[in-house]
C-alpha cells in the first residue's frame, strides 16, 4: 500500500521532539499496515522508555530488520510544512476511507459468492461501521458550566405518566405466575388508549408495540379481555394504535434475527415497546454476559433509531427462603447497571386477597416518578395500585 505524505510527516515529527503531540492525535491503527506501522511502534516504544532519538530509531530498525532502513531514511529527511493537527486530520480521513472500503469490499465479495444472507451481511457491515471513530467537526467538544446550566429544564415527555419518560428502560422481574404479564398488559394497553389504569385519568394515547415471546396468542387475548372492555368505556373516542408482533422465536445473538427485529420495530415506530421474557430472547451461552449484551445492545439500537420507552420482562434470580434475591434479575450482573429503573413483583401472603409488592432492585436515577408501592386485585382492572402511605400502614410488615 502506498505511504502518504502526511503519514511520513507525522512519523518525522514524532521522532523529532513532537512525539507527545502526535500521539495525542493519532494511533497505530491510523497508519497504513506495513512499514508505517512498524516505524510508529518503534517511535512509540522509544517515547515510552525515554530513549527516543533519531539515531536510536535508526539503530532499532536495523536491529529488528524492519522497517527497511531506506524507508526510515526517507522519513527522517522529510521537511514538513504544516502542523501536526493538519497532518493528523488528513491521516484520520484516509484511515476511515481505508477501513470503510475494506468493510464494503468484504460485504460485496460475500454477497457475490453467496456466502452470507443479505440481511446478515448488511448487519455485519453496520456493526463494523458503528465502531469507526468519528472525528469531531470542531475543536471544542466539551461543555462549560454556564452552557450546561443554560440548558432548558427536561420536558415532561412521559410515555407512561409517572412511570416512564421517552427513551427510558424499565426491567420488571418476578416469579412465574406472579402477575407480571397482566400488569404489563394493563399499563401498556392503557397507554394505547391514553388512560392511566390506576387513576383512570386521560392522557395523549401512545403507539404501543409488543414483542411477546413468552405468552401464546391465546394467553395474550386472555390478558386483553380483562382490560380492553373497560378502556373502551373510559375512552370510546380513541382508536388505539396497539400492535403485537407475531414472532414467538427470537435469538438476538444471531445477527440475522437481531437485524430483522430492529428493522420491524423501527417500521412500526412505537412510543413504548414491550419485549420479553428476556431468557427467550437470546440463545443460551456458556458466557451469560454475551446473551445479556445481545439483548441490551439490540434494545439500545432500537432506542437510538426510534426513541421509544422500553419495558423488558425478566425472571428474578432464585434466592433462599423464597426471597428470590430481592427480585434482582437472574443471570448476568450486567442487568443491574443497565436499566433506568428496575422493579420486581413479589407476592406476599395475606388473608385479604392477592397482594404483590412492587419492590425496586435498582435505585431510581431521578425523582418525580410515581411507582406504586404494591398492587392488589381489582374489581374493574386486574390490578389496583397501593400507594406508599397505604402500604406503610397495612403491609409494611411484609417488607423484606
Amino acid at each position: 500500500m502506498d505511504t502518504t505524505e502526511w503519514e511520513m510527516a507525522l512519523l518525522y515529527m514524532a521522532a523529532n521532539h513532537q512525539s507527545g503531540e502526535v500521539f495525542s492525535e493519532v494511533g497505530l491503527e491510523d497508519f497504513t499496515p506495513g512499514q508505517c506501522q512498524e516505524l510508529f511502534q518503534i517511535i512509540e516504544r522509544g517515547h515510552t522508555e525515554g530513549d527516543l532519538t533519531r539515531q536510536w530509531v535508526g539503530d532499532e530498525a536495523i536491529r529488528l530488520g524492519r522497517p527497511d532502513i531506506k524507508f526510515v531514511a526517507d522519513v527522517m529527511t522529510m521537511f514538513p510544512t504544516a502542523s501536526v493537527k493538519y497532518y493528523a486530520s488528513r491521516l484520520k480521513s484516509e484511515s476511515l476511507r481505508r477501513y470503510a472500503t475494506a468493510s464494503g469490499t468484504r460485504l460485496l465479495n460475500s454477497l457475490k459468492n453467496n456466502e452470507v444472507d443479505p440481511i446478515e451481511a448488511v448487519e455485519r457491515l453496520r456493526n463494523e461501521l458503528d465502531t469507526l471513530p468519528v472525528q469531531a467537526t470542531h475543536e471544542d467538544d466539551t461543555w462549560t458550566i454556564q452552557e450546561l446550566m443554560a440548558l432548558p429544564e427536561r420536558p415532561d415527555n412521559w410515555t407512561i405518566p409517572g412511570i416512564l419518560r421517552e427513551n427510558e428502560r424499565l426491567v420488571l422481574t418476578g416469579s412465574e405466575g406472579g402477575g407480571k404479564s397482566v400488569f404489563i398488559y394493563q399499563v401498556l394497553t392503557g397507554a394505547a388508549w391514553g388512560v392511566d389504569t390506576f387513576t383512570m385519568e386521560r392522557y395523549e394515547p401512545k403507539r404501543v408495540l409488543f414483542l411477546d415471546v413468552e405468552n401464546s396468542d391465546f394467553q395474550q387475548a386472555g390478558n386483553l379481555r380483562k382490560i380492553v372492555p373497560h378502556l373502551t368505556e373510559i375512552a370510546p373516542d380513541v382508536e388505539p394504535n396497539w400492535r403485537s408482533m407475531k414472532r414467538r422465536v427470537v435469538d438476538l445473538m444471531a445477527t440475522r434475527d437481531k437485524a430483522d427485529v430492529i428493522k420491524r420495530i423501527a417500521h412500526y415506530n412505537p412510543e413504548v415497546l414491550y419485549i420479553g421474557t428476556a431468557y427467550k430472547l437470546a440463545s443460551i451461552s456458556d458466557d451469560a454476559h454475551r446473551s445479556v449484551k445481545a439483548i441490551q445492545s439490540t434494545v439500545d439500537k432500537i432506542r437510538e433509531e426510534v426513541g421509544c420507552s422500553v419495558i423488558i420482562e425478566h425472571h428474578a434470580g432464585h434466592g433462599t427462603m423464597n426471597d428470590r434475591n430481592s427480585m434482582r434479575p437472574e443471570g448476568s450482573s450486567y442487568w443491574l447497571r443497565w436499566p433506568d429503573f428496575g422493579y420486581g413483583l413479589r407476592r406476599i401472603d395475606t388473608t385479604t386477597g392477592k397482594i404483590v409488592q412492587l419492590k425496586a432492585w435498582r435505585g431510581d436515577r431521578v425523582r418525580g416518578y410515581n411507582y406504586p408501592a404494591g398492587l392488589r386485585e381489582g374489581a374493574v382492572m386486574p390490578w389496583v395500585a397501593i400507594a406508599p402511605d397505604e402500604w406503610e400502614a397495612l403491609y409494611s410488615k411484609y417488607d423484606k
